[in-house]
């Protein structure tokens, strides 16, 4: 198991592999001006580790708009694309109703705790 940090001055991954699993902690703002640091750091993940398996934690993160959902789309549609998949867990309740809002929720699985979400994926 390895952790280790990344981080821009709004968003920080605390990034953690686990039985081929990567786990995401994200900690702070996910918007327009972060997501270009989200994304890269998404590449770099999944081209180092080769792992197509992602649970992304958002219990720290603040506040999401439009272009961070699309993040969420675009790197759940890497992962299928190579056979993975993500799940969510901890999602504050205005993340929470924003992903209910607009039925992302069916899109892609958010998970009661980290060990429902590593079962799922095994």
């Amino acid at each position: 198991m390895s952790v280790e940090n990344k981080k821009s001055d709004r968003l920080k991954f605390e990034i953690e592999e686990l039985e081929k699993i990567i786990i995401l902690k994200l900690v702070g703002d996910l918007d327009m001006y972060t997501l270009p640091f989200a994304k890269e750091k998404i590449k770099e993940i999944l081209a180092e580790s080769k792992v197509s398996k992602i649970i992304m934690d958002l219990g720290k993160m603040d506040y999401i708009d439009s272009s961070g959902l699309g993040f969420f789309i675009g790197t759940l549609k890497k992962l299928r694309d190579h056979g993975g998949d993500l799940k969510l867990l901890n999602l504050n309740s205005y993340i929470k109703g924003i992903f209910r809002l607009i039925q992302l929720d069916f899109v892609i699985e958010i998970c009661e705790s980290r060990e429902v979400a590593l079962e799922k994926l095994k």
